[in-house]
């Protein structure tokens, strides 16, 4: 995935790319997640045309 993306997900507060299992992890597991932040990010996915699959406690796996 470009750096940008990588770089706009990882502005966002309470979410992270973690480049090894190529997937976007909630750092808020067991706590309020800001679905907001979630929703967006999804949308910047969608945007640049990244397929993606939602897992548990929110977070989204890349799929090449």
């Amino acid at each position: 995935m470009a750096q940008e993306i990588i770089e706009e997900i990882e502005a966002f507060e309470n979410f992270q790319f973690d480049v090894q299992r190529n997937r976007v992890v909630n750092l808020k597991v067991g706590e309020n997640t800001d679905t907001f932040e979630f929703r967006k990010i999804f949308s910047i996915l969608n945007k640049h045309r990244i397929y993606y699959t939602f897992e548990n406690n929110f977070e989204i796996q890349i799929v090449e």
